[in-house]
């Protein structure tokens, strides 16, 4: 608040009526944006956003809670504001948790407060555990033992904490050692253009590594290429969130866009191929080679006769004092510049980087082909010949010519069409039985599930191959979301047979998520008359009618102890026919049976009719 002696401008006291009125009236809007796991595919939450009437100075969000916090009403708004934003929430029946921004301001207004605020939050019938407090940075923290202590009180009540904007304002690595948050968001300065920046990747691995050992979970902000998307993927982050993925909006949808979908799930089949053949090109490294380097204390003459008397010499990085790259020399440039009228003569001894393009493509040694190939397709044309540079911790490593790069991803794509299912795009026979003889032969426990759509051919018959297609790919966009990216595998064994090999803990559960998502899913498929009477009538072989239920999944599942009881993908194969057998014997939904031959396997429980 401006003190007595200090005049007050007609704009600061219109700002502060029309915040008065803003908050009397609750004039504000809340918007929402999903935070997605990408290796599911899925939304995890979503973080609320507040924005000020469309006509009115205030309805910037910046704006809006710098004016509230020299007004002395910064605490007032944001606490109105998380009320607004869990009814609305509420409303929408949004899934996962919401995520809420709030200064220290607030926080530490809650201290001692903790009894009053469980009162609240009952009040709104909102599990805490789906709250998500994200300390926003826009204000320092002055009293940050107090904060801590607030924050705790918050945790003992079952709300979960992330730290926003890390690397930004007045973010620190000492504040994450002090609060321990349950999630840290990465400042989007960090991620927009990360395909191209070997520090900001180096810069995301160390996040991650600290993430890991802390045990809390990296979101990426300000997401917005689809090649920075394939760089986060590779890297390992879990959470993205931006443009790329969805805008925020007052009326979000409860899941994702099909297109999106689709791109994370081709990702996530992507890095499923996990026998590429020998030799295969996957990342920079392997496409790198030493080559003639320059620094910038080379003159413009050195530099032009080197290409003049080379005519094999496209380009030449320019290393700086420490090896590393600061712009590249190409050929075309240098020779058209050089051929200027009085450049020469002006520029002859001064530094060749008066010639060079200071914004090399540079690659890190880690990156994928596939997020090389997708940096390269939207280059100028007359770029592609000079090639690119591969660094190693921002270090010069090597240089690489796009031609290579382009050979390697065809070779890639040919084989993965040879072992693909072209349908669903998933592994197919060969690959599958690459995976199940390399975890058998490590000595590897896990567990297989063999799934087999019931029913199927009567609806493929009666509805036609397209749709019986379009189920095909729903069901196999069914298990790769069920699915772990990281510890399981999903193949496509062919026609309505599928294989899931799960590494993954909480097995179990991710096979009832596949029972439960493929119910759902499959009556979208039917007519309003099938779905009333809970099947359909064809004509079977003998041309009598037969009544068909709707299809059902089911799956014989095997648990693999690592010990030795396979010899090869073969037996284990052959070991899944039995179970899989009683599983399609039983009625109801759709189920799956666990061999108990195993001494450590045991039959899990099934929907009520299994």
């Amino acid at each position: 608040m401006p003190d007595q002696t200090t005049p007050v401008s007609p704009r600061h006291d219109l700002l502060a009526l029309q915040l008065s009125n803003l908050i009397s009236q609750q004039s504000f809007d809340i918007h929402f944006q999903p935070l997605v796991d990408v290796n599911r595919a899925g939304i995890l939450g979503y973080e609320a956003l507040t924005r000020g009437p469309a006509d009115s100075s205030l309805h910037s969000p910046l704006v809006l809670f710098d004016v509230a916090a020299r007004q002395g009403r910064l605490v007032e708004l944001e606490r109105l504001v998380v009320r607004k934003a869990l009814r609305r929430f509420r409303e929408l029946a949004l899934p996962g948790q919401i995520f809420l921004n709030l200064t220290a301001d607030t926080l530490l207004a809650a201290e001692g407060r903790v009894e009053q605020i469980a009162h609240e939050f009952a009040e709104l019938d909102m599990p805490p555990s789906r709250i998500v407090i994200e300390l926003t940075e826009t204000r320092p923290i002055l009293e940050p033992e107090r904060l801590s202590a607030s924050l705790e009180g918050l945790r003992a009540l079952g709300f979960v904490v992330a730290l926003d904007d890390l690397g930004e304002g007045f973010a620190s690595l000492k504040r994450w050692m002090d609060i321990r948050p349950d999630f840290v968001k990465i400042d989007r300065h960090f991620i927009d253009g990360i395909a191209q920046e070997p520090l900001k990747q180096q810069f995301v691995r160390s996040i991650l590594e600290m993430a890991a050992s802390s045990g809390c979970t990296v979101i990426a902000e300000g997401l917005e290429q689809n090649g920075d998307l394939s760089v986060l993927r590779e890297l390992g982050v879990p959470v993205c969130q931006g443009y790329l993925l969805a805008r925020p909006t007052a009326t979000p949808r409860a899941t994702l866009r099909a297109e999106i979908s689709s791109l994370l799930r081709d990702g996530s089949t992507a890095r499923s191929l996990l026998n590429l053949p020998a030799g295969a090109i996957t990342q920079a490294a392997q496409l790198s080679q030493r080559g003639h380097t320059v620094s910038g204390r080379i003159d413009c003459q050195s530099v032009v006769e080197m290409f003049t008397s080379d005519e094999q010499l496209y380009s030449l990085p320019v290393l700086d004092a420490d090896n590393r790259p600061i712009g590249i020399l190409r050929s075309l440039q240098v020779l058209k510049r050089s051929a200027e009228r009085f450049f020469m003569d002006i520029h002859r001894k001064h530094s060749c980087t008066v010639l060079m393009d200071p914004q090399p493509l540079l690659f890190d040694v880690s990156t994928s082909l596939r997020a090389m190939s997708e940096t390269i397709a939207n280059l100028d044309d007359r770029l592609m010949v000079d090639g690119f540079i591969v660094t190693k911790n921002g270090q010069y490593f090597g240089s690489g010519r796009t031609s290579d790069l382009l050979k390697a991803v065809s070779d890639l794509q040919v084989h993965s069409a040879r072992y693909a299912n072209p349908l669903t795009l998933l592994p197919g026979n060969v690959p599958i039985d690459n995976q199940l003889d390399s975890l058998l032969a490590e000595g590897r426990p896990f567990v297989v599930a063999m799934w087999d759509i019931d029913n199927f051919k009567p609806f493929n018959d009666s509805y036609g191959y397209r749709a019986g297609d379009e189920m095909i790919k729903f069901t196999a966009a069914t298990l790769t979301q069920a699915a772990d990216a990281e510890l399981d595998f999903v193949g496509h064994i062919g026609g309505d047979d599928f294989l899931m090999v799960l590494g993954s803990a909480n097995w179990q559960e991710r096979l009832q998520d596949v029972c439960n998502a493929f119910d759902a899913g499959v009556r979208g498929f039917f007519t309003e008359e099938h779905l009333m009477r809970g099947g359909y009538t064809t004509l079977n072989r003998q041309n009598q009618p037969t009544f068909n239920p709707l299809p059902t999944f089911s799956a014989g599942v095997v648990t693999v102890r690592g010990d030795g009881c396979f010899e090869n993908s073969q037996a284990l194969s052959a070991a899944l026919i039995e179970p899989k057998r009683v599983a399609k014997s039983r009625s109801g939904g759709s189920r799956y049976f666990v061999d108990r031959r195993g001494p450590e396997a045991v039959e899990q429980p099934l929907p009520a009719a299994a």
